[in-house]
């Protein structure tokens, strides 16, 4: 788990842009089930939520920290 960690960490645009692409996929899935009547799709929107939130978070990298007065 480490390594695959340590490699989001050197290659952070490409795990973002994974994440929003997962993202996405999910968000289109889901208005596309819950269009046809199937309720369970709205778990599969709110895990998009989910990943979207992740990525703006991660993207935004130490910004953070400055606020908080550690930086």
């Amino acid at each position: 788990m480490s390594a695959a960690r340590s490699w989001g960490y050197r290659h952070p645009s490409i795990v973002t842009g994974v994440r929003v692409t997962a993202a996405t996929w999910n968000l289109i899935l889901g208005l596309l089930l819950l269009s046809h009547g199937y309720r369970w799709a709205v778990v599969l929107l709110a895990v998009s939520a989910l990943i979207f939130g992740a990525a703006y978070v991660l993207a935004r990298g130490n910004s953070g920290s400055r606020r908080n007065g550690q930086g």
